[in-house]
């Protein structure tokens, strides 16, 4: 199957895979285009600065319900972001920003809301998987692009300095150069979400240090797909992240489908592989998060791997020694990575149709009238992954209490499409072996007949009445008229619930609308009624886009009142992975440290922690304390500073996730912090030791953040007696190429000869000085230093235009 909308390419950067690649390049990148025009119409605000701007948002474990968000368009004005100097305005295009993110679109208004809304909404998340935010938030904001076309995003692309624009295969693109997201609608609504969430956890990830090549693929797209995998409810603004069982792009199907076909690879062989595969980085992200202990040492694994930053050909190696270094038991890892993905059991199956998901509703995209659409639904509750793991849809007067022996669906009405087409659901009487080892992503066979699946179908058919057919034939079509006043409340209140309960050798079907209900009994001599499960069925439609939710038992989401984006809802989390930090660092002087930590894992996975536990934290924490002294500060506290630069002043960033102040001493400066993230402005030019008091305890950081900060590729050049050009970068891979001088006449034409020209060499975080004594006699013209190289293997130009 090929649906290229579902391959963004944010590609491995390894020279001898040929695949398309993400770029930098080809790239050019002139100073007066990147530098935009900042005009201000007089009916656009001003750009409110990060800290001015709210973004509150209930945040559940997995699920953000949003609360209120300042969303401000600013038109033309380019606002500072982590692309800040690579990015322009560009035709039909305009800003907005938010707390957190600047978009830059030609969407009209309720689309770009949309968009921010479900990014400031992600953000929390974004936090949780890697551990840490952006130290300079609070100054910049991560820049996105969302075009209204395929062709109006690469062409924003173009007016950013890329030459090639998005590529033949992408859905969307976050680049290198400019650690900016480019995305573009699909026809799938959901798709059009997923992808913006997706490109977006890209230029988070690339925020926090610069670049994203520390990481291998199944990190940097494992976990862009992890997080994107959701579910939204646009009537509550409900996001629910990292979704493992749902039906459209359903990456549980195609992790199974690629592990079969690879030849069930390990943990191992998935992390060296550098070729891009979507569902089985899934499969590995979502195996981590899935036990509230091996989710410790994956955010540990993280912190530790952007630490060392590996970059090209070391990324792959370092990973995999540090995943063997990290977690304590590498083969029985292996092993429990298997069988969890020998136990997936996808609960969901699209056999036809385009179907969307708008929370725990389905409905189809498209008002095709010939194709009776199916989406199949088998959830195994008994399964030891998540299963349905999204929030219920509501409760409702028009369905009572359920158990194994029934099922419901909640029909919504498009009132105009009431007498059009038909919708409902089917029980299934058997499946195809082929049916069966296709949705296990087993299959051998390119096309599966699903139409030999046997199905006892009922569809509402016009708004008028219930028909029960067999798909094969085994009986003739039935059909019982909705009563008048049923067909009156669906008119107006546009809204039928059916419900369905085996009873004997029967079926009880009950209808009901908002003030009446009517029961009918079906009898079928030709199918076992008795030996149908009522927890298997597939939603089915044709020539309508009316909404329909299924009703389970036992599809049970658990929604607490915690605050709290860890995804066992333990609001003590913070205190926890200090705990877990402290007793892995230092094992040797705690001994048998991580036996009480495991009960609490234990009793998260269970759902049975109390305020015990807490108090079984504080405790640990205050003996270890006690025995580790000033050493263990850092882990103790879980503080995490960093210092970085703007616009030529010093600042830090600080974390602070305890309960107590830290005092913080700089020279003659003292600072006291309390819980929470703060950024601190320090005197200008005075490099010497930070000192930290936390609780007792005192240590000494030294602080030797460059005042000019590195930002990957660049060419500088300054004009005085000779031309001085300054190039840096990048971020990955030794690179070379040709860096050449030329001048051109004003007043006359003349040969287009380079007036100097060199190779140039130089490798990542390198910076060149190359000085040009070339400048005597040279006058009314136009001087162009061009550099054009191949970057880690890819192509770069850039081009620097001066007037002599």
């Amino acid at each position: 199957m090929s649906l290229f909308y579902l391959f963004h390419t944010f590609y491995w950067r390894i020279p001898s895979i040929q695949k398309p690649r993400l770029v930098f390049a080809p790239l050019i990148a002139i100073l007066a285009l990147l530098s935009g025009c900042k005009t201000t119409r007089s009916d656009i605000a001003a750009i409110p600065s990060p800290a001015d701007m709210r973004s509150e948002i209930s945040v559940n474990g997995r699920v953000s319900t949003l609360r209120h968000i300042d969303i401000q368009h600013v038109g033309k004005q380019i606002p500072l972001t982590y692309s800040d100097g690579k990015i322009a305005n560009s035709r039909d295009y305009d800003w907005w920003v938010s707390k957190h993110f600047a978009l830059k679109s030609d969407f009209p208004e309720d689309k770009v809301k949309l968009y921010l809304e479900l990014l400031e909404m992600s953000y929390p998340h974004y936090v949780e998987l890697f551990g840490m935010a952006p130290a300079a938030i609070d100054k910049k904001r991560i820049a996105v692009v969302y075009g209204s076309s395929r062709q109006r995003t690469k062409e924003a692309m173009l007016d950013d300095g890329f030459l090639r624009g998005v590529h033949k295969t992408a859905g969307g693109e976050t680049m290198f150069y400019n650690r900016a997201g480019y995305n573009f609608p699909s026809h799938r609504q959901h798709h059009q979400r997923y992808i913006v969430i997706h490109e977006t956890m890209h230029a988070f990830h690339m925020a926090l240090n610069g670049h994203s090549t520390w990481a291998p693929n199944w990190i940097t797209e494992g976990m862009a797909d992890a997080i994107a995998s959701h579910v939204y409810d646009p009537n509550k603004k409900q996001l629910t992240v990292m979704v493992f069982d749902r039906a459209p792009m359903n990456y549980l199907h195609l992790g199974l489908q690629q592990y079969h076909q690879n030849g069930q690879p390990s943990f191992e062989a998935i992390n060296d592989d550098p070729s891009l595969k979507r569902g089985l980085n899934f499969f590995i992200v979502h195996f981590l998060l899935s036990d509230p202990e091996r989710y410790q040492y994956f955010k540990r694994f993280i912190g530790k791997l952007m630490d060392a930053n590996p970059h090209s050909e070391n990324t792959l190696p370092t990973a995999n020694a540090l995943l063997k270094r990290t977690f304590p038991n590498w083969p029985q890892l292996e092993q429990q990575f298997a069988a969890f993905v020998r136990s997936a059991t996808p609960s969901f199956y699209i056999v036809d149709g385009p179907w969307e998901q708008n929370g725990a509703t389905y409905w189809l995209r498209n008002t095709e009238s010939k194709t009776l659409n199916r989406l199949d639904i088998h959830p195994n509750f008994s399964s030891t992954h998540a299963v349905m793991d999204f929030p219920t849809p509501d409760k409702t007067p028009l369905i009572n209490s359920l158990d194994e022996n029934s099922v419901a669906a909640l029909i919504d009405f498009e009132p105009e499409q009431i007498r059009r087409g038909e919708i409902g659901f089917a029980l299934i009487a058997d499946l195809t072996n082929q049916s069966l080892d296709a949705r296990l992503g087993r299959s051998e066979v390119e096309e599966v007949d699903f139409s030999k699946d046997n199905l006892l179908q009922f569809t509402l058919q016009e708004g008028v009445k219930l028909t029960v057919s067999s798909n094969q034939a085994l009986f003739s079509a039935k059909s019982i008229a909705l009563l008048p006043q049923l067909r009156m409340d669906i008119k107006q209140y546009h809204q039928l619930a059916l419900t369905f309960s085996k009873q004997d050798d029967a079926l009880v079907i009950k209808m009901k609308t908002q003030h009446h209900e009517q029961l009918a009994r079906l009898q079928l001599s030709q199918i076992d009624i008795s030996a149908l499960s009522l927890q298997k069925i597939s939603l089915l439609g044709r020539n309508n886009n009316h909404r329909i939710a299924p009703y389970f038992a036992a599809h049970d989401y658990l929604i607490t009142n915690e605050q709290t984006t860890n995804p066992w809802h333990f609001k003590d989390a913070s205190l926890l992975r200090r705990a877990f930090n402290t007793c892995v660092e230092y094992s040797a002087q705690l001994s048998d440290c991580m036996t009480p930590l495991r009960e609490i894992f234990s009793k998260q996975k269970s759902r049975t922690v109390t305020q015990t536990e807490n108090k079984t934290l504080k405790r640990l924490m205050q003996q270890w304390q006690s025995t580790l002294g000033d050493d263990a500060l850092f882990t103790l506290s879980g503080i995490n500073i960093q210092n970085y630069f703007s616009d030529g002043l010093h600042y830090l960033y600080v974390n602070n996730p305890s309960i107590h102040d830290i005092a913080l001493t700089y020279g003659n400066y003292k600072k006291i912090l309390a819980s929470g993230e703060h950024r601190v402005l320090l005197p200008k030019h005075t490099f010497q030791n930070l000192v930290i008091s936390w609780h007792g305890l005192t240590q000494q950081k030294p602080l030797r953040t460059p005042e000019k900060p590195f930002d990957g590729v660049k060419m500088e050049v300054t004009i005085r007696d000779n031309i001085t050009i300054t190039l840096t970068g990048p971020y990955s891979g030794a690179s070379s190429g040709i860096l050449r001088v030329d001048f051109t006449p004003f007043q006359s034409f003349q040969n287009e000869d380079s007036l100097w020209r060199q190779p140039v060499t130089f490798l990542p975080y390198q910076t060149q000085v190359i000085e040009v004594d070339k400048l005597q006699g040279l006058k009314n013209g136009l001087l162009e230093i061009t550099s054009e190289f191949d970057v880690d293997g890819e192509p770069i130009r850039l081009v620097k235009i001066i007037n002599l």
